[in-house]
């Protein structure tokens, strides 16, 4: 399970780069530490040669900021809706982007994003359990990969 763990991070990797500088214009450096003050969370499964879910855990900072750059919304115009419909379309596209790249011949079932807006349970890394954390100008991203 080890060597799985070790491909998903290789794989997650480029994907939430990927998402993230040409979606919404946010640049992330990974974090040496664990960070745990999230404020909300996107969350969506997947069904195919592996199962599992995708979880990118926010600070209010970078939702605000993706929403600014992806929508061209000032800070007083933005409303709860668009903040979780942009977490939830985050957590589609690095998930479909993941996917394709750690099998591109494999089709697989991706459920509805959800979304909450709370601190999220932080999950450690393990056995089937993939964490990473990541720093911005404007805030914070976890991505959590479970299989």
């Amino acid at each position: 399970m080890k060597e799985n763990i070790k491909r998903i991070r290789e794989t997650m990797t480029p994907s939430i780069f990927e998402v993230f500088e040409k979606m919404f214009y946010v640049f992330l450096e990974p974090l040496d530490i664990r960070y745990d003050e999230y404020d909300m969370e996107a969350a969506i499964s997947f069904e195919g040669t592996i199962s599992g879910d995708v979880r990118i855990l926010f600070s209010r900072e970078i939702v605000r900021a993706m929403v600014q750059n992806m929508l061209g919304l000032e800070g007083d115009e933005i409303a709860v809706q668009d903040m979780e419909d942009c977490s939830k379309e985050a957590v589609n596209m690095v998930c479909g982007n993941f996917l394709s790249r750690f099998d591109s011949t494999k089709v697989f079932n991706l459920s509805a994003p959800t979304f909450k807006e709370s601190q999220p349970e932080c999950f450690e890394s393990g056995e089937d359990i993939c964490r990473m954390d990541f720093d911005s100008d404007n805030g914070k991203v976890g991505v959590v990969v479970k299989i």
